[in-house]
């Protein structure tokens, strides 16, 4: 199993570089938070209203197939996993958004798959880039 952020869900759904990895990686039995839909939908809509990249007509049929995507995972509620997570972030210097994702890994025991390479390497010198895939 794998713990999936929203950069992988959002890459499927705007067809960015990462695409094709991101396509397999949410092919394996995978977890993800709640958070996962508004992140994953704000990107679509920076795509759409910022980007101009995608057509504004797309939306509705973007936001669904990404409800449709998201929901293969396994979906937990970030509430759960706020505390330890909060001290995360503010222990590594990460946002709270972040370090949700990385608190799930960590307590489900799993590796965690991001496009983000600016997290990936703000942790490579911690414990925590042990959980990454």
């Amino acid at each position: 199993m794998l713990v999936l952020d929203s950069s992988i869900y959002a890459s499927i759904i705007v067809k960015d570089e990462f695409y094709e990895a991101c396509k397999e990686l949410v092919r394996q039995r995978s977890a993800t938070l709640d958070l996962a839909f508004a992140e994953s939908a704000n990107v679509i809509w920076k795509h759409i209203y910022l980007l101009k990249r995608i057509p504004s007509k797309e939306v509705d049929m973007r936001a669904e197939m990404l409800v449709k995507l998201i929901k293969y995972s396994k979906i937990y509620l970030s509430s759960d996993f706020l505390p330890e997570a909060a001290a995360i972030a503010v222990k590594c210097g990460i946002t709270v958004y972040d370090s949700l994702f990385i608190t799930l890994a960590k307590t489900l025991d799993v590796k965690f798959a991001t496009t983000d390479e600016k997290l990936r390497k703000r942790l490579g010198k911690t414990k925590l880039r042990n959980f990454f895939f």
